[in-house]
C-alpha cells in the first residue's frame, strides 16, 4: 500500500518529535528542506519542500510527485498548517489527519474543499493528548523511546571523548526570545552544577550572541580550566551526539529539550506561556508556575503575540527563581547519588 505523510509545517520540535515515528514509516514524506541535514543519516524518501522556492512552485511540484505516487492513504501530521492543508486537500486517497478546530479562514476554507470522495477521516481531537501522541495515532506507529539518534562519526567520537568526564547540557536559549528564562539564572544554575563536580556543555545557535557574551564574561575560568564547553552555532547532528551523552539537560521549551527527551536523557523543561501538556518531550520534568493565565500560548497567534498582549510582563516565566529550577536538580542528584 503506497503511503505519503505531509510535514511541511511546523518547527525543529515538531520534526523531531516525528522522527521516531517516521523511523518506521513505510512511505514518503513531505517535508522542509530546511531540515536536509538532520534527515540525512536516514534513508528516508523524501519529497522536499523547497523553502527558497514561492508556495505555489511548491504545491505544484509537489502535487505532481503525489499525483505520480498514486498514494491510497496521505497523512496530514500535526500540527497541520497552512501547506499540510493544502497539500492534503490536492492529494488523491483517504486523508487523515487531526482536526482541533483551532483553524483560522484559510486552514477552515482548505479543510472544507477536501472531496468527500476521496474519504477524509479526522482522528478525534483529545486535549489530553500531546503532539507526538497525536501523531503516533494519525499514522498509526508507536515510537520507540528512548530513541537512538543516527550520528556522524566524527561527531559521536568528539563528544565520547568529552562524556568521559560527567557533563550537563545547558540550552538557555529558544526560537522566540519571550520562551527563555533569563540567561543570568542559567549562569548561576551553571555555577552550582560546577561546583558539585559536573561539567557543563552550553549550545546556543548562531543569533545567541548575546548570550554567549554573557557567558563567556561570566564562565570564563571555568571555561579555561577545561569545566565548560560552549557549542554556538553547530550543526544540528553535532548537537545531538552530545546532548544523547548527557548526564541530564536543563533547557527552555526549545528543540534541544525534545533531542534529549527522545533520546532517552533526564531533562528539565522550563516552561512559561506554552501548553506544556502537549509539546513536553518524553523523560522530561516541567519546571513552571502554576499561574491563573498559564499556559496562554494561541497557535493561530503566535508567541510574538504573547508578548504584545500578555499584562504582566511573562510573569509566567520571569517569575520562576533559580531556588526553584536548582532544587528540582538537586533532588535528582541526590537521588542519583551524583553529589562529588
Amino acid at each position: 500500500m503506497s503511503k505519503i505523510a505531509i510535514s511541511a509545517s511546523g518547527g525543529l520540535g515538531d520534526i523531531l518529535e516525528l522522527l521516531p515515528i517516521f523511523s518506521k514509516f513505510q512511505g514518503h514524506i513531505v517535508v522542509s528542506d530546511l531540515y536536509k541535514e538532520l534527515f540525512s543519516l536516514y534513508n528516508f524518501r523524501i519529497i522536499w519542500w523547497e523553502e527558497k522556492k514561492n508556495e505555489f512552485e511548491n504545491i505544484i511540484r509537489i502535487a505532481k510527485k503525489i499525483y505520480e505516487i498514486k498514494p491510497e492513504i496521505v497523512y496530514g501530521t500535526y500540527p497541520n498548517g497552512r501547506r499540510i492543508n493544502i497539500l492534503l486537500t490536492i492529494s488523491p486517497g483517504k486523508k487523515i489527519f487531526c482536526d482541533d478546530g483551532n483553524y483560522n479562514l484559510s486552514r477552515l476554507v482548505s479543510l472544507v474543499k477536501l472531496s468527500p470522495g476521496n474519504h477524509p477521516l479526522k482522528i478525534h481531537f483529545d486535549k489530553s493528548l500531546s503532539y507526538a501522541e497525536r501523531n503516533s495515532i494519525i499514522l498509526g506507529i508507536k515510537p520507540d523511546y528512548p530513541f537512538d539518534f543516527a550520528e556522524l562519526e566524527e561527531y559521536k567520537r568528539e563528544a565520547e571523548e568529552f562524556a568521559k568526564s560527567k557533563y550537563v547540557i545547558i540550552h538557555p536559549t529558544a526560537k522566540y526570545k519571550t520562551k527563555s528564562w533569563p540567561i543570568d539564572n542559567f549562569i548561576k544554575i551553571a555555577k552550582k552544577i560546577i561546583g558539585e563536580g559536573l561539567n557543563i556543555v552550553f549550545v546556543l545557535g548562531k543569533e545567541d550572541k548575546f548570550e554567549l557574551s554573557v557567558i563567556k564574561k561570566n564562565l570564563e575560568r571555568e571555561e579555561k580550566i577545561g569545566k565548560l564547553k560552549i557549542l554556538f552555532g553547530e550543526s544540528i547532528n553535532k548537537v545531538i551526539s552530545y546532548v544523547k551523552r548527557a548526564f541530564f539537560s536543563l533547557c527552555n521549551d526549545s528543540a534541544v529539550a525534545h533531542i534529549s527527551g527522545i533520546a532517552g536523557v533526564k531533562t528539565f523543561v522550563i516552561y512559561g506561556y506554552t501548553r506544556y501538556y502537549h509539546t513536553a518531550p518524553p523523560n522530561s520534568e516541567i519546571i513552571r508556575l502554576d499561574l491563573p493565565c498559564s499556559p496562554c500560548y494561541n497557535f493561530a497567534k503566535g508567541e510574538i503575540s504573547v508578548k504584545r498582549e500578555c499584562k504582566i510582563n511573562i510573569a509566567c516565566l520571569r517569575e520562576i527563581s533559580e531556588n526553584i529550577v536548582w532544587e528540582k536538580i538537586k533532588d535528582f542528584l541526590y537521588k542519583t547519588h551524583t553529589f562529588f
